[in-house]
């Protein structure tokens, strides 16, 4: 198996280029200094204040007229009525925030910590390695004769960031460790600040925690408190030096070895967060360092192992920064095949260190956010980021992620339904385009092109459905079914009639897209969008399929079906293209990034090339025209773009634009981080990837859809098809060498294209031909192996 490892020659300098390690819940950016490491820390509990119950009564006695309104054409007045009486009481809700920083000073006491102070004069042979597949970062050098080497991970069974600081000569370290709240800038040095930084973070150096101290017992530990939310993190020492306590910090002297085991919680996770953690800290230490370690690789690598991606180009020692910074020059560097699957893997590698069952759900930055007031609050916004987290969970084999997204919506949905009755008069539950940690559903900010949207709900909510799909697993179906009929439930209420025979949401908007009226006013503001459309039909069959598979016999099941068949259909333009608004309107941004009425391609299923073909050709029209007016230049925007030229069959357009992701992703640990982090284009990226390899979304397995002409050889391990089928392909000159499918419960298997040879533990399987290329009975646990004829 080719090595996937990110390899360094310098710190990281700035955060953007520090190396993440996380279990879920505990986050950190390594910077990998010689003179004062830096490792910032987030836990994902950690969110200003408590719930704010931000419900606006006064929207539903002003609905009726709203609706009339938006059906009349007269936009400006409904948006007057939508600003004033429509958006939650206060705007905003609330924001997730760092924990802080662990300074580590080897043979020194400088209080600065700009690169321009943290590297020691002198350092040689530095050499920084994260291992992708083991979660474990490796960092070394040289100094005045001595080798010094650090490990550490975050172990998601023990709950703890272990660290372990070794030198080749014994009694030559001295460490000053200590926490830090401040906000201490980037910068190389004090001179280069960016603007607004602190504008947007404070002043400098400033202190936002209550405690900060080393106890009588060696404990070194912060605490403070954020509006009602407490936290604590502590960390505990082992070492065969000597530990000195001056109570602001803890030293070490005279040491050859050190281990640090680091813990953190607040009042959202636990009653007693101090107490947890200064349990969790006895046990690791109790435990060992081997121990931790050997406990974190067997939870973490036979995970990552589920699926790997092997393409040409890589070699046994892995990329360094260099490579990615000579992809992010030169569109033609030799290695993309290669870092692509680099790539594919640090998507992995973030989903399973950023989501981890029984954690937080995946924010706009993961978990990791070094900012206090960070860029969109690092909340959940609803109407594609976090579900582009997720789009990689179960197709990628690491489905058990999910768990924290479904987690996030429950909580949504207990909160929803008090949304649902208060704001609009409506059973169920529903969300509008953001949620945070404590499942706010009310609307967020006075932005009328996302504001009022109503369909984030139910957008979260086909997640469960397709878990499902992937899995076939009725137990979990059968838990969340409740879930997926409320969601569906709120709009059998909201869905009003258009006079024209159709159910429609109103009022409503295409996510962040406005159109021209003939007036020359633009809006966002619209009555049954595309977008809402393409969501509500998944949703209503959702929970007709659910219905029958369950056996539920649910009276409600009738009413879903008489709504679905109402809500308008997809139609296509003077232009060719699909129609993003009821009526074909002139874009505002014809770039705009958010492409939502191509929903239906992807992520969802209706637009397909076996049922839609001429949605698909509208699709791919539209797709090609917000190209070509620059849509596709990167971000999660791009990862989108991906997506839909995968499920178009297009392998050139999909290569040229992961070839763009790769080389601009903007960081040399390739975050996608060119203005701000954000995860979801990683995250995005990893899916687009693996549908290029596999898809099976029109309930047939189609292998090598949409490959890249580049990817002339290679082959992937692992990925997941619905119904429950595990797929491993290998390919050789751009075509399919061998295909293995691991059936997952007992069927019959669909697959696209011309008739492969079928066997089975060596003996051949009958398979009939159809329409579309051939099938074949499969029994659980069973292997079938798939060779050209």
């Amino acid at each position: 198996m080719a090595s996937f490892r990110l390899r360094y020659n310098k710190a990281a300098g700035i955060w953007n280029n520090a190396i993440p390690l996380g279990n879920g819940r505990l986050g950190a950016m390594v910077y990998g200094y010689t003179g004062i490491e830096r490792i910032q820390l987030n836990e994902d509990s950690l969110w200003y204040g408590g719930f704010l119950d931000r419900n606006n009564g006064a929207a539903r006695g002003k609905l009726a007229e709203v609706r009339r309104l938006i059906l009349a054409g007269n936009m400006k007045d409904a948006e007057s009525l939508l600003i004033r009486y429509f958006t939650g009481a206060p705007y905003s809700m609330r924001h997730y925030e760092p924990l802080g920083e662990l300074d580590i000073a080897l043979n020194q006491h400088t209080p600065f910590k700009s690169s321009w102070f943290c590297n020691s004069a002198g350092a040689e042979n530095y050499i920084s390695e994260l291992d992708l597949m083991t979660g474990v970062h490796a960092i070394g050098h040289e100094q005045d004769g001595v080798s010094y080497k650090r490990e550490m991970f975050i172990s998601y069974p023990a709950q703890v960031l272990a660290i372990k600081l070794t030198s080749s000569v014994k009694g030559v370290v001295n460490l000053d460790i200590k926490f830090d709240r401040g906000v201490i800038s980037d910068e190389k040095s004090p001179d280069e600040r960016r603007p607004g930084y602190f504008m947007r973070n404070g002043p400098w150096p400033g202190f936002r925690a209550d405690e900060c101290r080393t106890g009588n017992d060696g404990v070194h530990y912060m605490k403070g408190n954020l509006a009602g939310t407490g936290f604590y993190t502590a960390i505990k020492l082992e070492t065969d030096g000597v530990l000195e306590n001056p109570v602001s910090q803890l030293y070490v002297r005279g040491a050859s070895e050190v281990y640090i085991y680091l813990a953190a919680s607040t009042t959202n996770r636990d009653t007693d967060p101090e107490k947890r953690v200064r349990s969790l800290l006895e046990s690791a230490a109790s435990e060992g360092y081997g121990k931790l370690k050997s406990d974190h690789i067997a939870d973490f690598e036979p995970r990552m192992e589920r699926c790997v991606l092997e393409l040409p180009g890589g070699n046994d020692a892995g990329f360094t920064g260099e490579d990615i910074e000579k992809a992010g020059a030169d569109d033609s560097y030799p290695g993309f095949p290669a870092l692509a699957a680099l790539y594919f893997t640090f998507g992995r590698y973030l989903l399973l260190s950023g989501g981890r069952e029984n954690s937080a759900a995946l924010n706009l930055q993961g978990i990791w956010n070094k900012d206090f007031i960070p860029s969109w609050d690092s909340k959940y916004t609803i109407n594609i980021n976090t579900e582009m987290n997720y789009w990689p969970a179960e197709l990628t084999g690491l489905g058990e992620t999910h768990e924290s997204l479904f987690s996030l919506i429950k909580t949504m949905t207990e909160k929803g339904r008090d949304t649902a009755r208060i704001m609009y008069g409506c059973r169920g539950s529903m969300c509008h385009h953001n949620t945070d940690f404590y499942g706010d559903c009310a609307p967020q900010d006075v932005y009328m092109a996302a504001t009022v949207w109503p369909t984030g709900g139910a957008w979260m909510a086909t997640h469960i459905w397709e878990h499902y799909r992937f899995t076939l697993d009725k137990d979990f179906l059968r838990k969340w079914y409740p879930t997926l009929k409320e969601h569906a439930l709120f709009f059998l209420d909201f869905l009003s009639d258009d006079g024209k025979g159709y159910l429609v949401t109103n009022p409503s908007l295409s996510p962040e897209n406005r159109y021209i009226r003939a007036d020359g006013r633009d809006t966002p503001i619209c009555a049954g969008p595309a977008m809402d459309n393409q969501i509500l039909r998944y949703l209503f069959n959702a929970c007709i399929e659910a219905d029958r598979i369950l056996d539920l016999n649910d009276p409600m099941t009738e009413e879903f079906r008489i709504a679905m068949v109402k809500l308008p259909p997809n139609r296509i333009g003077s232009k060719g293209r699909l129609l993003e608004w009821r009526e074909e309107e002139k874009e505002m941004t014809p770039g705009m990034g958010h492409i939502s009425h191509l929903w239906g391609a992807y992520p969802g299923d209706e637009i397909n090339w076996k049922d839609t073909p001429d949605l698909l050709e509208a699709a791919k029209k539209s797709l090609a025209i917000r190209a070509a007016h620059g849509a596709a230049g990167g971000g999660w925007p791009l990862a989108w773009f991906i997506c839909q030229a995968a499920r178009q069959g297009n392998g050139r357009l999909s290569g040229e634009y992961i070839n763009r992701m790769v080389s601009r992703s903007g960081t040399r640990n390739f975050f996608n981080g060119n203005r701000v982090f954000q995860i979801d284009g990683n995250l995005g990226a990893a899916a687009g990837i693996g549908e290029c390899l596999l898809q099976s979304h029109t309930g047939i397995i189609e292998l090598l859809p949409a490959l890249p002409p580049s990817w002339k050889e290679g082959r992937v391990k692992g990925l997941r098809a619905r119904g429950a089928y595990t797929v491993d392909i290998e390919w050789y000159e751009g075509k399919l060498k061998k295909a293995v499918i691991t059936a997952g419960a007992d069927g019959v298997v669909a697959v696209r294209g011309e008739l492969l040879a079928v066997s089975s533990d060596g003996r051949a399987v009958a398979a009939e031909t159809t329409a579309y290329g051939f099938t074949f009975v499969v029994k659980k646990d069973s292997l079938y192996t798939l060779t050209p004829a």
